[in-house]
């Protein structure tokens, strides 16, 4: 009888062992719909759950729950059924009062993601948040870190969703797990004990990979210091104000800019389109901790994502990525001298990730691993440890190429993506874009005592974009408001830019 369960790979649990009553663990994204003419919203959530649930069960991430091992010596397993899924407690619906404007979306997505998911039930959610305006509707959906990554969540919205308004009709798989038993204590203990024996052989097989990893990156250091790059290899992120312990409650910002636009910067700079992005979030932050009367001579360091998610692993249920820090030129004033800055930081970071990729260890079982990480995370939280140590970083910003081609959603058609990310202790601040058909969303996520004025920093995104562009292209037309954004603002963000003076991955995809 083959198992019905598998254990998750150290890096998965993880974020399960590491989730406190601060930080849930789990990421998400606002796509936004055209509701379907002559439909009401009753008979549209309706089907569209009824829509989800049909789709859902081809999903893994979707049917598995996690199972603790007695005792917690060893991680969790993921008990894979599709009698895991109740439909009624993963689709939801909410309603914003009138008049549905962006603020009071943001208010919405920010306490659903403030809210931690029930650890015990397969890890999504879908909030249908309807009453938007100009007749749209918001789709707030949570996943848990441990069972998806940036690009995993891109590869699955073509089968949750489709390319013509006309739904599909998709039949179950033939290989549907269902009546499968859960293992019991004693299978759980046996294979945590097999695992205990066999890891000291696992890592002593990746001690070639380790080593090489670690002659390399000694050759890059002895590089840069024959070069004068001692700096480089030094480099400590300043203090700011979101980088300290945080609370229980976030604010969310969105905004929108032309995807056509960011690539002919990138093109006139000689750039990618990754350095663009990194661009406009540096300029941004600038403005925003000048304006705090915080100091512009640090240079702010940002944590990018990285897949290393291959063709032939589309199907991978959890993480398959690293991370590159590199700096974010903030204390560069000239936005095509931040530009050009940005793009040598991140080839730089590009070769220290190259060269260390070998030791990155995506599995590992250690006794009592769950409970210590638990203890230590939970501890780390509640001494506000974060206030007292210098950050490693100070923003996570991850970039996410996303389907040139229209979505829709039982009809109603997908005019944005909004990605929404976590925050951490210490990290009190997260910018994840994607891009969608000719826009590149942005979704901007804080901690709401470390960043209460989390839409002044969405409104300085946008100023400093325009800012870029007018450098780059030599251009003075305004952006234009995205769709999606009220006109109030829009009005705010076209004041900031009239009275500032501002005139003078998680993938490599991205950036092409």
């Amino acid at each position: 009888m083959s198992k019905t369960y598998e254990k998750a790979t150290g890096i998965d649990a993880s974020w399960l062992h590491m989730e406190n009553p601060e930080s849930p663990l789990h990421v998400a994204s606002c796509p936004i719909f055209q509701m379907p003419e002559g439909k009401d919203f009753n008979t549209f959530f309706a089907e569209v759950k009824e829509l989800i649930a049909e789709r859902a069960v081809h999903l893994k991430n979707y049917r598995i729950k996690q199972i603790e091992t007695p005792f917690r010596l060893d991680h969790p397993v993921w008990h894979d059924s599709a009698d895991n899924i109740d439909i009624d407690y993963h689709v939801r619906r909410t309603r914003l009062p009138a008049p549905g404007s962006l603020e009071q979306l943001e208010a919405a997505c920010a306490r659903i993601a403030a809210a931690p998911m029930d650890m015990y039930r397969p890890l999504w959610e879908y909030h249908f948040i309807e009453g938007l305006e100009d007749n749209r509707i918001g789709v707030f959906i949570k996943v848990h870190h441990a069972v998806i990554d940036g690009q995993l969540g891109v590869l699955q919205l073509d089968l949750i969703m489709d390319t013509t308004p006309e739904p599909r009709r998709i039949d179950p798989p033939a290989d549907l797990p269902t009546g499968r038993a859960e293992p019991d204590e004693w299978d759980l203990l046996s294979d945590a004990f097999v695992s205990f024996m066999r890891q000291p052989f696992e890592m002593m097989a990746t001690l070639p990979r380790v080593a090489e990893a670690a002659t390399n990156f000694t050759n890059l250091a002895f590089d840069r210091l024959n070069q004068g790059q001692a700096d480089a290899l030094a480099r400590t992120a300043p203090a700011t104000p979101f980088n300290k312990a945080i609370s229980r409650t976030r604010r969310v910002a969105m905004a929108t800019v032309p995807l056509d636009d960011v690539k002919a910067i990138k093109k006139a700079l000689g750039v990618t389109l990754n350095d663009t992005v990194m661009a406009v979030c540096g300029g941004a932050l600038r403005s925003y901790l000048e304006r705090k009367g915080e100091a512009a001579d640090e240079e702010l360091l940002a944590m990018v994502p990285v897949s290393l998610r291959q063709e032939n692993q589309g199907d991978h249920v959890g993480n398959l990525v690293t991370g590159m820090v590199s700096g974010l030129a903030t204390h560069v004033a000239d936005p095509i001298e931040r530009a050009k800055l940005i793009h040598e930081n991140t080839i730089a970071s590009k070769a220290e990730v190259e060269a260390t990729k070998g030791a990155q260890i995506q599995n590992y079982n250690i006794a009592g691993a769950p409970v210590a990480l638990r203890l230590a995370s939970q501890a780390y939280g509640a001494l506000r440890l974060a206030d007292l140590m210098q950050p490693m970083f100070n923003v996570t910003i991850s970039n996410v190429a996303g389907p040139r081609h229209a979505l829709y959603l039982n009809g109603a058609e997908m005019l944005h993506y909004h990605p929404v990310s976590l925050v951490v202790h210490g990290q009190g601040l997260n910018i994840t874009v994607q891009s969608y058909r000719n826009t590149l969303d942005f979704g901007l996520i804080g901690c709401r005592e470390l960043m209460p004025d989390l839409a002044e920093l969405r409104d300085d995104l946008l100023a400093s974009f325009e800012e870029l562009k007018q450098a780059a292209l030599g251009c003075s037309k305004p952006i234009e408001a995205p769709t999606n954004v009220s006109v109030l603002t829009a009005k705010r963000a076209a004041k900031k830019r009239s009275t500032s003076g501002t005139g003078s991955t998680e993938q490599e995809a991205q950036a092409a």
